[in-house]
């Protein structure tokens, strides 16, 4: 073993994590300030929780209890639709296809990475945008911000009033950040409203985008920070990364001290945690 190999214990792992699913000053969030507070906080957070991922949502942040049989609470139904309709923070379906909240601090690292290299005309036409999807975006584009009901009626036609082709389409325009959340309805099971990225996004905010190198690294200590403790493989498929170029961001960050390696007792490993963490 390496002589600066971190021995740790899962129940230390554990207690700290405990601490991501509260506010940095302590104590549960029960305020939709405090709720746009926790995202900021913590870069990027689930909205319930996802299991074996151990990343932060907001449902385990909230101080009211899940709904019987489910891991959702009332606060964060109700944060999907109130903190991106305020425009605090993104919200889509991005991390494992779950809806995840983006800080605006983190979100232009996000979109150097996941956004569309192109405009969406180009997209289609080097075959990395697909025929309906590009309708779909192109309807947002002329009547956004426009509800899931009134969009299905106008390009359900398109997907033969099969419903599930159409929410494939909206699922696949959020993972890609061509659309985003951009509020919507509490009523019944709420209903989401949908808008262009480019549009939700503060002016300015994407105007000098950073490196992919840059982009990464951020990503990545970001992860681990939220995590408490991540192994390699669990990183390079939470983010999508191919495992050479997870294994080679991990490296700069080892070697610049900003990650260190840990074996953690009854865990597989090794591990990557934040020195700070562990001084």
């Amino acid at each position: 073993m390496a002589p600066d190999r971190l021995i740790l214990t899962s129940e230390a792992i554990e207690a700290r994590r405990r601490l991501r699913r509260q506010l940095l000053s302590g104590g549960k969030v029960h305020t939709d300030e405090e709720a746009a507070r926790y995202v900021e906080e913590r870069g990027f957070a689930l909205l319930a929780p996802l299991k074996g991922v151990n990343l932060p949502n907001l449902s385990d942040a909230d101080y009211r209890e899940p709904w019987p049989g489910y891991t959702i609470t009332d606060g964060a139904w109700r944060w999907k639709e109130i903190l991106p309709g305020e425009k605090r923070c993104v919200y889509g379906k991005f991390l494992r296809g779950r809806g995840t909240f983006i800080s605006w601090d983190l979100f232009p690292h996000f979109y150097a990475l996941y956004g569309p290299a192109d405009d969406p005309e180009e997209e289609y036409l080097a075959g990395r945008l697909g025929r309906k999807e590009r309708l779909v975006l192109e309807t947002v584009e002329e009547f956004g911000p426009i509800d899931s009901r009134a969009l299905w009626k106008k390009v359900g036609f398109q997907f033969g009033g099969e419903r599930a082709g159409f929410v494939h389409a909206l699922d696949s325009l959020q993972t890609r950040f061509f659309l985003t959340v951009s509020g919507g309805s509490l009523e019944g099971w709420s209903l989401h409203q949908w808008d262009l990225v480019t549009r939700q996004v503060p002016e300015g905010l994407l105007d000098k985008p950073p490196s992919l190198e840059e982009a990464r690294a951020t990503l990545l200590h970001r992860l681990v920070d939220n995590c408490v403790s991540c192994r390699p493989a669990e990183a390079a498929g939470l983010l999508r990364w191919p495992r050479a170029i997870t294994d080679a961001i991990a490296a700069r960050l080892l070697d610049g001290k900003v990650l260190r390696v840990a074996e953690i007792r009854g865990w597989r490993g090794p591990h990557w945690v934040l020195p700070a963490e562990w001084p």
